[in-house]
Order: C-alpha cells, then sequence, then structure tokens
C-alpha cells in the first residue's frame, strides 16, 4: 500500500473509532447552544484544510482563548477532511465545555458525494452512513453571551431561536444575505433562500440580538460585514480550491468583536 494511500486507512480507523464517543457528547447538546464566555474564537470553513485548523490553533494558544466555535464545512474541496474531523472531534472530547463544533452544509452525504470527502475515503458508502449520523446530531446554531447568534449559513425569517431544531437545519445551513428585502430565491438552488435587512432586522429584535456571525461563504480577504455590522461572513480557509483569497477569524472579547485575517 502506498505510503499516502495507509495515511489515509490509519486517518480513517482513527475517525471511526472515536465516532461513538462523539455522537454521545452530541446528542446531548441542543440544536442552539448557549455560550457565556469572558471571550471566544469564531471560526469560518475549514475543507479539509489541515494547515488552516493548525495555524488556528496554534492562534488559540497565543492568544489565549479557551473558548472557541467552528461554524462547520469541515471536509469537502481539501484533501485533509478526515484529518480536520479527527482533530476537531478529538479537542470536542478533550474540551467539551471549552470546543463548539456547529454543522454546516457540507456536512451532508449529499455534498459530501460531489464534492470530494467521498472520494477521500475511498468511495466507502458504509463509513460515510457513520458519519452522517454524527452530521445529525451536531448542533445548528449559537448564541454567544446573548448578543451575537452564530450559524453556519443564515436565518430562515424573523422566528424565535427557539424554534430551531436538528432536525430543521437546512435553511439555517444554506441561505445568504442579500441587499434584496424579503426573502428571496437563490441560486444555490430552488430550496435555498436569500434574506435582506429587514429580515435581519426582525430576527435580531425577536431575539434581542446585536448581531449574526456566518460562514458559508468564500470571501477575497477572508471576511465581510452587511447591513451597518448587523451580520459578518467569515471564512477560514485561505486559498480555497486555487482561488489566491486570504482568510479570517473573529475574536469577541467583552462584548466587542475584531477580525483577524491569515493566508497560506
Amino acid at each position: 500500500m502506498p505510503l499516502t494511500s495507509f495515511r489515509k486507512a490509519r486517518a480513517k480507523e482513527e475517525l471511526r473509532l472515536i465516532l461513538p464517543e462523539i455522537n454521545e457528547i452530541l446528542e446531548s447538546e441542543p440544536a442552539v447552544l448557549r455560550i457565556n464566555p469572558e471571550s471566544i474564537m469564531l471560526i469560518g470553513d475549514i475543507h479539509g484544510d489541515l494547515y488552516a485548523l493548525e495555524f488556528i490553533n496554534g492562534m488559540r494558544k497565543k492568544l489565549g482563548y479557551k473558548k472557541i466555535l467552528f461554524l462547520g464545512d469541515y471536509v469537502d474541496r481539501g484533501t485533509e477532511g478526515t484529518e480536520v474531523l479527527t482533530k476537531l472531534f478529538q479537542m470536542k472530547l478533550e474540551e467539551p465545555e471549552d470546543v463548539f463544533l456547529l454543522r454546516g452544509n457540507h456536512e451532508t452525504v449529499d455534498m459530501n458525494i460531489y464534492y470530494g470527502f467521498f472520494e477521500e475515503i475511498g468511495y466507502d458508502r458504509d463509513f460515510l452512513l457513520e458519519i452522517s449520523r454524527t452530521y445529525d446530531v451536531l448542533p445548528v446554531a449559537a448564541v454567544v453571551s446573548g448578543h451575537t447568534f452564530c450559524v453556519h449559513g443564515g436565518i430562515n425569517g424573523t422566528e424565535s431561536v427557539d424554534s430551531i431544531t436538528k432536525e430543521g437545519a437546512f435553511p439555517y445551513l444554506w441561505n445568504d444575505p442579500s441587499e434584496l428585502p424579503g426573502l428571496s430565491r437563490s441560486s444555490r438552488g430552488s430550496t435555498v433562500r436569500e434574506f435582506g435587512p429587514d429580515i435581519v432586522d426582525g430576527f435580531l429584535e425577536t431575539n434581542g440580538l446585536k448581531r449574526i456571525v456566518r460562514g458559508h461563504t468564500a470571501l477575497r480577504v477572508g471576511y465581510e460585514w452587511w447591513f451597518d455590522g448587523k451580520l459578518l461572513s467569515i471564512f477560514s480557509c485561505p486559498d480555497y480550491v486555487g482561488l489566491g483569497n486570504a482568510a479570517a477569524f473573529a475574536l469577541i472579547r467583552g462584548g466587542e468583536l475584531k477580525i483577524i485575517t491569515f493566508e497560506n
């Protein structure tokens, strides 16, 4: 067996062994996490980039941040999704009260089949189904310190966060912001919606929140502000599929938000 194939097989088996324990922890967590830290790091899409994850973990240690929240999209597009998942799950097992993992739209079987992870795991359907059971129990969103709503994709109207369920995760994994008012159709597909500034205002007012932080969108400089600072998009995978983009993550301390960018 070639060395690369051996490493992949070993990484896959390592991941398989920790799934039962990680499932138990994730099943115990609600669809919407309530996190009240003194400070926290918010991380966007990783997409199988182990370098990006290692850089982020190094910065976490350097900056002295204990709490860290990942906004989803851990696999596909990149070549080290197995290693990224394994590392994230190990972190969660070691620090269950400090490491938080949300679900992204690539934490789904349909996306994995077409965008790389299924090939990475050797087209192993049984293993993909095992992983899908873990995807299904990941939290969908988080409210940080009572003021910041964190999610992978977006919102689905002016609903209460209490109405969000793991079974109804789809719009929160897929929807995007738009300058158009209301909920409008998306180029991502017929079941996906874009939400406008009025929807964001209504959602924040309904839930007594200050802002939304989300991932889901590759960005040239790694982040983008929308709606006069009410919504922030971050993307934490540099040079995503060769686009040459920078990456970013956010820090919240004492209610203030700061962005740090990085490149390959």
